[in-house]
């Protein structure tokens, strides 16, 4: 196997512990790999606002790619350098098949994701006194009326859903499959984000391939369902210890929780560590 390149790794669940911080381990390890030339890049269904000055600074990285694959950012000037959107027409199409179900969605667009300010105010309400109140603070604004924002825009970067439950979000599947060139994926059982016709495992090989980095270079670190196509893509694959055993069967080599460095140890012992496993 060629020697690594580039990391793609996942925040939530993955890099971040449950309060939502990187660990000293986490930020050195990762640091390391910047100082020896090996690209560490952010792959999270984030929107580019949800990604801290705090973490990118932690970090050291000049790219990230957010919102599931739709964005690829340069973290230093903010361009967007690859781009993967829902255009105008299929959203609203979507957009008509979500409201015959009178679910709660949100449309993410430029960084931000966008919520009517009755669901944006039950968010802020039901996550106060969380690590997650923030992250719904800087990343969401509010809008109106979501059909009048779609008409105003060229394209949008992803719809997220959140259905009642499982069975219901399988029905919203099944209603919206028949449209074209379009990319599910979930995080959890009674959620579904909608985006165009990428995922975070094909930009970042697409990222890959802009930087010179071919697939057997690329190693990706990752959690959950929407981790899933990312791992399956890159050369090599690390699930976290606190992954589900979908993720963990999917994965080359199963690491630490993200309580315990998880980040840190597969880094150290897989890429940093001249008298380990190096890969």
């Amino acid at each position: 196997m060629n020697r690594i390149k580039l990391i793609g790794i996942d925040l939530d669940g993955t890099l971040l512990d449950n309060k939502k911080r990187i660990s000293e381990q986490n930020i050195r390890a990762v640091r390391e790999c910047e100082k020896r030339g090996i690209r560490i890049v952010p792959v999270t269904g984030r929107p580019y606002s949800g990604l801290y000055d705090e973490y990118k600074k932690a970090i050291g990285c000049l790219y990230s790619i957010n919102t599931n694959g739709a964005a690829v950012m340069n973290t230093k000037t903010n361009e967007r350098l690859i781009s993967h959107g829902i255009a105008r027409n299929k959203a609203l199409e979507i957009m008509e098949v979500l409201k015959s179900f009178g679910c709660y969605y949100g449309i993410f667009h430029e960084g931000y994701g966008y919520l009517k300010k009755e669901k944006y105010e039950y968010e802020l309400k039901k996550y106060k006194g969380t690590p997650l109140h923030r992250y719904i603070m800087t990343s969401r604004r509010t809008l109106d009326d979501p059909f009048d924002f779609i008409r105003s825009i060229d394209f949008c970067d992803n719809i997220y859903v959140m259905a009642e439950s499982f069975d219901e979000r399988e029905k919203i599947r099944e209603s919206i499959e028949r449209i074209r060139d379009i990319f599910f994926t979930c995080s959890a059982d009674d959620d579904v984000e909608i985006g165009g016709n990428c995922s975070k495992g094909s930009s970042l090989l697409e990222l890959g391939e802009k930087l010179g980095i071919k697939k057997d270079e690329i190693m990706a670190i990752g959690d959950s369902g929407n981790d899933l196509n990312m791992l399956q893509a890159a050369g090599f694959s690390v699930a976290m210890g606190n992954a589900s055993d979908e993720i963990k069967s999917a994965a080359d080599f199963v690491t630490k929780t993200c309580e315990e460095n998880g980040v840190a140890y597969a880094i150290n012992r897989l890429v940093l560590n001249d008298n380990g496993d190096r890969i």
